[in-house]
């Protein structure tokens, strides 16, 4: 069974909810955390739309029986099909509880299981299939623009001179494969690149910016943006769109600092404490 702590909760629902009759989307159900938290804040004549690219979220969203709630399987990059003006939209970037603690998903390089990493398993590209045919030069890019790794050319050189003789099949084989070459201290080496790989298979930058501009078309006149990010990348996207030309042009302005979780939240749930919520509202 999966355990779920949703991250910044109360700092979610006081800069989302400005309005309890009003309609908002959570972009990602995952186990439904922020969600069910919303509507709780939400009156009779609330609505909450969630959506989730994982299909496996949605035997969860049946679990809330609540006439105000609607579930559906989309990507970031789809909810202009939703085709519904929003008083609030909120974004929790990155994995969920769920897809994490399952072995068989293959996220975690903490946890052995097959080299998967979609976060839609109807997608046909797996983290095994890329990592087994992907040129040098394509996972050195990979790790070094989606994961930051300083070491991606060793790496990728490494990894291609190693599938020669046995594939990479399971999360532990590519976890101590990394760990072999690398002398990191501050935090277990395969991070980055783990992360670099699921952000390609997933094809989440895109995702993401294409998510944040249908949000901006979605919202209604001072409409709230919620968008909470976990590592430098996914916050640099956040932080530039919020910044941009574009955001302008959509009338969407970034709103105060941004904020991070207290250290009471970080003792009681370590895995917020990377956690940078960014909040823009709807001009006009």
């Amino acid at each position: 069974m999966f355990t779920h702590q949703p991250v910044m909760i109360n700092e979610t629902i006081k800069n989302l909810v400005h309005d309890p009759a009003g309609t908002y989307l959570d972009c990602t159900f995952g186990l439904g955390g922020h969600s069910k938290e919303i509507l709780e804040n939400l009156n009779d004549n609330g609505r909450l739309i969630a959506i989730d690219r994982d299909k496996e979220t949605a035997q969860y969203s049946k679990k809330i029986e609540d006439k105000r709630f609607h579930f559906k399987n989309l990507n970031f990059s789809e909810i202009e099909s939703l085709n519904t003006r929003l008083d609030g939209i909120f974004f929790d970037l990155g994995n969920s509880s769920m897809q994490l603690d399952d072995p068989d998903r293959g996220f975690s390089f903490q946890k052995d299981g097959p080299l998967d990493m979609r976060m839609n398993k109807e997608e046909e590209m797996t983290a095994e299939q890329w990592i087994n045919t992907a040129t040098e030069k394509e996972i050195s890019d990979v790790l070094f623009h989606l994961g930051e790794e300083r070491k991606s050319r060793f790496y990728a050189k490494k990894i291609v001179e190693s599938r020669k003789k046995s594939k990479f099949k399971t999360t532990a084989q590519l976890s101590l494969f990394i760990e072999k070459y690398s002398s990191s201290q501050k935090r277990h080496p395969a991070t980055n690149v783990f992360r670099a790989i699921r952000m390609h298979i997933n094809n989440e930058i895109e995702e993401m910016i294409n998510g944040f501009k249908s949000a901006a078309c979605l919202l209604k006149k001072n409409g709230k943006l919620i968008i909470i990010s976990f590592h430098s990348i996914e916050d640099r996207i956040a932080k530039n769109f919020l910044r941009s030309e574009e955001a302008k042009n959509l009338s969407i302005k970034k709103q105060g600092k941004p904020i991070k979780p207290t250290i009471n939240e970080i003792k009681s749930n370590p895995r917020s404490r990377s956690a940078i919520m960014r909040i823009a509202i709807k001009n006009v």
